[in-house]
């Protein structure tokens, strides 16, 4: 995924890049691997849960909003 998809409709943390796009887990609090999957309306950049992330689909699963 290109680091220039700009993600809209994020909470600030997930804004921040300190929570799932897609899932919402606090990185500060749980430890999951994570992956970047773009940025959000500030230009910080975003991630997701390997887990929330779809492989196949090359996208954040979950309806992440775009």
């Amino acid at each position: 995924m290109s680091g220039d998809n700009i993600i809209a409709g994020l909470t600030p943390v997930q804004a921040d890049g300190l929570a799932c796009v897609a899932c919402g887990a606090d990185y500060l609090r749980v430890r999951v691997p994570h992956v970047p999957v773009g940025r959000s309306v500030t230009g910080s950049q975003v991630f997701a849960c390997v887990g929330c992330y779809s492989d196949d689909a090359r996208r954040p699963a979950g309806g992440v909003r775009r």
